[in-house]
């Protein structure tokens, strides 16, 4: 299926839910709801962001209007949520707005609660999704004590734990598969992030912008954000003339098929701003599924190889080609050139998306280490080599 048609598809469902569930969405019959038209009638001053391009945020009188827009199409609105000051007097100018800071929060994304972690904002949080890592200690605690909730993974969740719970708002994934339409129907705030969908590090770490509106907390997101924009610079900058750029590549088989990102993807950013050459060279933003062969040809004598996985610890060269011998073939095995993250041994998904910067410093430590001499990675490893494995002989053509 053509990639952008698949992205629209997944949203039509969020896009639809939200129009329910906002009551301050003003839908007038044959008028689109479109970004301008409503920055247009609210007024007010537009926050500029630097990177960001998934929402926008105006404000009047100490009243802010946020905009979700959909990543197919800039100019549609997903979510026109309208913000108020907790402590405002008087009579609400919106009755159906969102009073901050927030004090009943619902994640259903383990990325989301990225950004509250980092402003620790986690005191808000009474119910967090399902997911099977968990590695923050305070959060863990919370659950322990019966403070925070679990509520189910994507397509199952617990629509009565959710709605005994009472929340300010919940916070959604529209890319997620499935599970929203029960949500809506509790008529709650639902707020969605799609942080996931910018195409660029430093885009999806000044979601952290957002959130702390939510939180209260804006100044400290822009002193965070501030910091890792500064890193990442920084970074980016001591790679950008390295006399040599190694080749990689990156993701594995999942059935019959091999995820491979764009070459104006997310990942391929940050293997050009550490200093590499990412094999792939085509506009595509998002990503494509191919077969091994197909991969093979382009990858076969690439330097590096990018590697996440979901598996038990201990994970290793043995383990790899037991998923699929053919592995084996790539040089970047047999040279162990492999950059391995294993999400049951990592916080990825708590930390990455508002430490970017972090993440440029891994990337950078396998392809310039000359660069980075004293550098400890925080996301990645080198792939552990079992004494057994020995590298295949050179794989015979077709």
């Amino acid at each position: 299926m053509n990639t952008k048609r698949a992205v629209r598809l997944r949203y039509i469902l969020m896009e639809m839910a939200v129009l329910m569930l906002l009551p301050w969405v003003e839908s007038c019959v044959g008028e689109v709801n479109t970004a301008k038209r409503i920055a247009d009638e609210f007024g007010g001053k537009l926050q500029p962001m630097r990177y960001a391009k998934g929402f926008k945020v105006y404000e009047k009188k100490g009243v802010k209007r946020i905009l979700i827009l959909n990543p197919i199409d800039s100019t549609e609105v997903l979510g026109d949520i309208i913000v108020e000051p907790r402590s405002k007097r008087g009579v609400a100018q919106y009755p159906n707005s969102i009073k901050v800071p927030l004090e009943r929060t619902i994640c259903l994304s383990s990325t989301q609660i990225a950004y509250f972690t980092e402003l620790n904002a986690i005191g808000s949080l009474v119910g967090i999704n399902s997911s099977d890592y968990l590695f923050n200690k305070d959060i863990k605690a919370r659950i322990a004590d019966g403070k925070i909730l679990r509520l189910g993974k994507e397509g199952n969740f617990d629509v009565e734990k959710i709605a005994g719970l009472n929340p300010d708002v919940v916070f959604v994934s529209p890319i997620k598969a499935g599970g929203y339409e029960a949500i809506v129907g509790l008529g709650l705030h639902l707020v969605p992030i799609t942080a996931y969908d910018e195409t660029t590090p430093l885009a999806r770490a000044e979601w952290i912008k957002l959130i702390a509106i939510f939180t209260g907390q804006e100044a400290e997101a822009n002193r965070i954000f501030a910091h890792a924009e500064k890193e990442y610079l920084r970074l980016k900058a001591l790679a950008a003339n390295v006399k040599s750029r190694p080749t990689v590549f990156s993701g594995k088989m999942k059935g019959d098929s091999w995820y491979v990102p764009g070459g104006e993807s997310f990942y391929a950013i940050y293997f050009k701003d550490a200093g590499a050459d990412y094999i792939i060279k085509d506009k595509n933003k998002g990503g494509s599924t191919v077969d091994f062969e197909t991969i093979y040809q382009k990858a076969a004598h690439c330097d590096f190889w990018r590697l996440r996985t979901s598996s038990p610890a201990g994970f290793n060269s043995a383990s790899l080609l037991a998923e699929d011998a053919r592995y084996g073939y790539f040089d970047a095995f047999k040279n162990r050139k492999v950059m391995l993250i294993n999400l049951r041994e990592t916080p990825y998904d708590e930390i990455n998306p508002v430490r970017p910067h972090q993440m440029l410093a891994d990337y950078i430590s396998f392809f310039h280490p000359e660069l980075l001499p004293k550098y400890r990675r925080v996301f990645y490893d080198t792939l552990t080599y079992s004494n057994e494995v020995v590298a295949p002989k050179e794989r015979r053509k077709r």
